[in-house]
C-alpha cells in the first residue's frame, strides 16, 4: 500500500510540474501577444513581416513606392513582401487583403481605392491586431492607423489652376482618369472641377476613364477628340493618360492641342522636354513608401501617429522636368 501510494503521490507531482509548466508557457504567450497589440515588440529579436499591397505591379509609379518602402524596411530590420494584381483589379487587391490577414501578418500597406469594399476588410484586419495603414487612396472612414499620400482633391486643384494658366479664361476641356471607381481620381477629378467651374469661359465637355491602361487611355482619348473637335486642351489624372492623349493627338494630327499629365514617368518627363505635353502634376511615391514604413516602427514602438501625411505635389514644366526625376 505505502508503495501505491507513493507511486500515486509521484504521478500527481509529475501532472502538476507539467501543467504549471505549460501555465507558465501560455501566460508568457499570452503576454507576447498583449504587448503587440499595445505596438511594442514580443521580443528583442523579433522581425515584422508587412505586406505592401499595391494597384499594379511592375506599373512605374508603385515600383518607386517600392524602393522607399524597401529602404526603410532595411533601416529598420523589417521584412516587407510586395504584391498586387499584375494588371489594374480592385476585387484581385481585396483578395491579396483578406489573405494577408489570414496570413496573420504583422501589419498592412494598402491603397483604400473605394471605402465602401475596403473599409470593411480593414476593419477585419484591425479587429484581428493587425495594423493597417492606407497610401495613395485612404479609407477615412476605417480604422487604419494613418493615411500617408497626397491630398488628391488639392491635387485635382492644382491641375485646375494649370488649365487656367494653360488654356486662359475660354476653352473646352477634356478629362481622361485613370478610374470611374476608384476615390482618388474621382477627388482629383472634383478638384480640378472646383477650380474649372470658377470660369465661365472653360467647359469641361466630356470625361472618360483608361482602368490605368495606356491601350485604354488612346482609345478614349481619340474616340473624344473625333466627338468633339472642338476640344482645346486635356488632362490626365493618373500617369498613364496623358501619354495615351498624346498618342490619339499625333495620330489624329492635333498638334495644337494642349495636354496637361499627372505623375512623373519618365516618357512624360521626356515629353515635356519637348514640349509636347505642358506639365504634369508629380506626387511622391517613394517618400510615400518610406514614409508608411517609418510611421508603422514608430507604432510598433507605442508612439501615437496623426490621422494623415499628407506628401506635397509638385507642378513639373520644360524649366523644371529633370527635377521630376528624383521625386
Amino acid at each position: 500500500m505505502d508503495k501505491k501510494w507513493l507511486a500515486g503521490i509521484a504521478i500527481l507531482f509529475v501532472l502538476l510540474s507539467y501543467l504549471f509548466i505549460a501555465f507558465a508557457h501560455h501566460s508568457s504567450k499570452m503576454g507576447s501577444i498583449v504587448k503587440e497589440l499595445h505596438g511594442r515588440p514580443a521580443s528583442p529579436g523579433h522581425r515584422y513581416h508587412i505586406v505592401l499591397i499595391e494597384q499594379e505591379r511592375y506599373h512605374p509609379y508603385w515600383e518607386m513606392v517600392e524602393k522607399g518602402a524597401g529602404k526603410a524596411a532595411k533601416e529598420y530590420g523589417m521584412n516587407i513582401e510586395f504584391t498586387g494584381p499584375v494588371r489594374n483589379n480592385m476585387e484581385e487587391q481585396i483578395n491579396l487583403l483578406e489573405k494577408a490577414i489570414a496570413a496573420r501578418v504583422d501589419a498592412i500597406i494598402v491603397q483604400g481605392l473605394n471605402e465602401e469594399k475596403f473599409t470593411p476588410v480593414i476593419n477585419k484586419a484591425v479587429k484581428q491586431g493587425i495594423p493597417v495603414i492606407t497610401i495613395d487612396t485612404d479609407a477615412p472612414s476605417s480604422k487604419r492607423l494613418t493615411y500617408v499620400g497626397t491630398d488628391n482633391v488639392a491635387a485635382g486643384e492644382r491641375l485646375g489652376r494649370l488649365v487656367v494658366q494653360t488654356a486662359g479664361e475660354t476653352g473646352k476641356i477634356g478629362v481622361i482618369i485613370g478610374s470611374e471607381v476608384a476615390q482618388n481620381q474621382l477627388q482629383r477629378l472634383y478638384g480640378l472641377r472646383s477650380i474649372v467651374n470658377q470660369h465661365s469661359g472653360l467647359e469641361i465637355v466630356d470625361v472618360r476613364s483608361s482602368n490605368i491602361s495606356h491601350m485604354e487611355a488612346i482609345q478614349q482619348a481619340a474616340d473624344m477628340l473625333r466627338l468633339h473637335p472642338e476640344i482645346t486642351i486635356m488632362v490626365g489624372t493618373s500617369s498613364t493618360d496623358a501619354l495615351g492623349v498624346l498618342q490619339a493627338a499625333k495620330s489624329l494630327k492635333r498638334d495644337s492641342l494642349k495636354i496637361i499629365g499627372f505623375d512623373n514617368q519618365e516618357d512624360t518627363l521626356a515629353a515635356i522636354g519637348r514640349g509636347e505635353i505642358k506639365a504634369t502634376v508629380a506626387q511622391q511615391p517613394f517618400f510615400m513608401g518610406e514614409m508608411a514604413v517609418k510611421l508603422l516602427n514608430e507604432h510598433f514602438q507605442g508612439r501615437t501617429l496623426q490621422p494623415a501625411y499628407y506628401t506635397e505635389v509638385k507642378v513639373l514644366d520644360k524649366s523644371n522636368a529633370q527635377e521630376g526625376e528624383s521625386l
